[in-house]
Parts: structure tokens; C-alpha cells; sequence
């Protein structure tokens, strides 16, 4: 077999070896934590959330994509942009509840993720409130670009 041949044969074999043990990274578990677009409010908006934009808000939703009851789940809330966070357990019917969590509405990036005990961590999503025309209500959407 002369040298090219082995070079080129060579190769294909490495690149195929290479090609294989590339994989995207998974979540430990597949549970995630979403919250729908009321899943973030603030209890007693002031006159204007636009000049007022630093809130206490709640912020509430679900877990979907559980293997078993759940238990000993714990649900991360991170403000990407201002630093706030929360934790709190799942509840029985896979929701989960956090208030009084610092936001600026006008400008923060919400990260959720659903962890268990040993620190395994399902999906992490991110969410934006957004300020309605109305400068009273807000909408959640995913993403925060």
C-alpha cells in the first residue's frame, strides 16, 4: 500500500473517530422550568413602571418534563444583568412560586433552571418582562435579545 494511501486512509479513520465522539452538552435530566407570558408580575405597580422600572416582582410557572414526583427539586431564578436571585422548592403539582425577587424592568435578562440534590441541572431558559403601552401591565417573552 503505498504512502498517500495509508496517509489519506489515515485520516478518514481519525476523522471518523473525531467525528463520532463529538456531542452536543445535554442537561442532566430533561426537567424545565418555563413561565408563560403572565408568569412575571409585579403586585402594586406604581403610576409609571417606565420611571419606576426597579420592582419587586413574583414571578411564577411550571415544570414540565419530570421523570417521578419531583421531590427534593429546587427551581434557580438569575438576573443575568442585575444579579438578583432566588431559589424555591417545586411544589406537589410541579409549580413553583418566588416573590419579592429585584428586577429592573427596563433592563434584565431572568435565567431559570431546574436542579436537583446532587446539583444536576435540567434546561436553562431565559425570559424578559416587557413593559406594556399602557406603562401599568407586563409581558413575558423567552429569550432576551
Amino acid at each position: 500500500m503505498s504512502r498517500s494511501v495509508r496517509s489519506v486512509l489515515s485520516a478518514f479513520v481519525l476523522f471518523t473517530l473525531g467525528a463520532c465522539a463529538i456531542h452536543e452538552a445535554e442537561p442532566a435530566f430533561r426537567a424545565t422550568a418555563f413561565i408563560g407570558d403572565r408568569g412575571i408580575s409585579v403586585p402594586l405597580p406604581p403610576p409609571s413602571l417606565v420611571s419606576e422600572p426597579q420592582q419587586e416582582v413574583h414571578v411564577q410557572g411550571s415544570v414540565f418534563g419530570l421523570e417521578g414526583d419531583g421531590e427534593d427539586l429546587r427551581v434557580h431564578m438569575f438576573d443575568q444583568v442585575g444579579g438578583a436571585s432566588a431559589e424555591v422548592p417545586l411544589t406537589a403539582d410541579a409549580t413553583f412560586q418566588a416573590e419579592g425577587l429585584s428586577l429592573d424592568l427596563t433592563d434584565h435578562c431572568l435565567e431559570l433552571w431546574v436542579e436537583d440534590a446532587e446539583g444536576q441541572q435540567g434546561e436553562h431558559l431565559t425570559y424578559r418582562a416587557v413593559i406594556g403601552e399602557d406603562d401599568q401591565t407586563i409581558a413575558v417573552v423567552e429569550g432576551c435579545e
